[in-house]
């Protein structure tokens, strides 16, 4: 058992049970409310099998049908049972699903999402509930995966999987992550296809869960008003027969061979959108601080260069950027929504932003802001305790250590302008260049 105090007085816990279970916790004492998160490293990047596509997010659905413990009239009351979809990554492009409940007995509000690289069951309560909602938690990773409510689910993810691609944007995006990955499992659909779903077994998702829900493969994160060493206890006394596997990431360094592009002509949409993603840092790139900074001058939501080139001058509903990092590979992503009129001189404007960029630099005054946005959300986000909670299992995964928020800042603000501009300009951001569209406009006619 391990603790380590911040140079600001913050205190972090880790353990790891014999199973290899792996433990991590912030006391915030001044808190009511505590955050508890079972963070599986699952996600579609490991459904190597293109016939399992979507596989992870079906078996997130399924975790709560019926426990090894509870059935589901016996768990319906304890969950006020909710669907809904959400965007949920650390950049603003990306989409995910999730199924909401609500633990209306105790007050407590309970989520779960699949990534491309994780899978996650959280609850936030009150301190005086938290040993009860770890137990439910906890139960909830042993589903009893059965046949009739498999056939069932399905119904649901048809459902999800339709709503999904009535979107436009949804559509290019994967698209995009389909084009741009290749045969590369990054490239699955989240949902996965009818296709995949209708022709799929429920052995095929007892075996995926056999082999990637097993205990060192999960991490445990808690953040807010609980006691560490009777948090161990409930986790020795609930998880410790919990069984281990052989679990391995093919996590090598990706990028795509050549530039490409892929027009989707749809003459039923009033809008054209456009993506232009570009290989850049993985998640663990020691450049990762100053390429996101980068990202944000090039184009975040308000007052980066595309807001006011492009956004502010009426030339599109939407223009932005952003860098997501993943293991062993990342992108950067710039996108615009305009009219089929703009959407030419628009999509001009992107590879000339990127361009000047490039090759001009940046102001000093535009990196102190960026720096300033990035640090002003890293400390109001400490405040919550399912920020820290989340912080806590995602540095576990990337760093192997736990961040306190002035170590986060300190890294930010050692960036140079000189930093953000190697850290760009070591990748072939103009050469593989992936350009994906959905609109009216034909390639000639978007391309003129």
């Amino acid at each position: 058992m391990t603790e380590s105090t911040a140079s600001n007085g913050t205190v972090f816990h880790d353990y790891r049970l014999s199973n290899g279970l792996q433990i991590v916790g912030q006391p915030m004492p001044d808190f009511e409310s505590v955050a508890l998160s079972y963070h599986i490293r699952v996600g579609s990047r490991d459904e190597i099998d293109p016939s399992i596509e979507g596989i992870s997010h079906f078996l997130l659905f399924m975790m709560a049908e019926s426990t090894k413990t509870l059935v589901w009239r016996k768990i319906v009351p304890e969950f006020n049972y909710i669907s809904t979809e959400f965007s949920d990554f650390t950049n603003p492009i990306s989409k995910t699903d999730s199924r909401v409940f609500q633990f209306n007995k105790i007050g407590a509000e309970f989520n779960a999402f699949t990534s491309h690289e994780a899978t996650v069951y959280y609850a936030r309560v009150l301190g005086e509930y938290f040993d009860r909602v770890f137990e439910l938690l906890s139960d909830m990773m042993y589903p009893r995966l059965v046949e009739s409510d498999f056939e069932r689910e399905k119904e649901v993810i048809f459902d999800v999987i339709a709503r999904s691609e009535a979107e436009p944007y949804n559509r290019a995006f994967k698209v995009m992550m389909r084009t741009y990955f290749g045969n590369h499992p990054l490239g699955h659909d989240l949902l996965g296809t009818h296709k995949n779903i209708r022709n799929m077994k429920v052995e095929e998702l007892r075996d995926f869960w056999r082999k990637h829900y097993v205990a060192n493969n999960i991490i445990i994160a808690v953040a807010g008003n609980f006691d560490w060493e009777h948090f161990i206890h409930l986790v020795i006394r609930h998880c410790s027969n919990w069984r281990t596997g052989d679990i391995r990431r093919n996590a090598e360094y990706y990028e795509p061979p050549r530039p490409t592009k892929t027009i989707v002509v749809d003459k039923r949409l009033d809008q054209q959108i456009m993506i232009l993603a570009m290989p850049t840092v993985d998640v663990k790139d020691p450049d990762y601080y100053a390429a996101n900074l980068g990202g944000s001058i090039l184009g975040d939501s308000d007052g980066s260069r595309l807001f006011w080139n492009i956004h502010q001058k009426g030339l599109a509903e939407s223009a932005s950027a952003g860098i997501w990092s993943m293991e062993g590979t990342g992108i950067m992503i710039m996108e615009a929504n305009s009219t089929p009129e703009e959407a030419p001189h628009v999509l001009k404007l992107l590879r000339a932003e990127l361009n000047s960029f490039l090759e001009d630099g940046m102001y000093e005054d535009e990196l102190r802001r960026a720096k300033d946005k990035w640090i002003s959300s890293l400390v109001l986000s400490s405040e919550s305790t399912f920020a820290r909670m989340r912080s806590l299992a995602n540095d576990w995964v990337t760093e192997g250590r736990l961040l306190s928020v002035d170590e986060e800042v300190e890294r930010i603000e050692k960036v140079t302008a000189e930093d953000v501009m190697h850290s760009l300009r070591r990748f072939p951001m103009r050469d593989k260049q992936v350009l994906t569209a959905l609109g009216p406009l034909s390639e000639k006619e978007l391309l003129a």
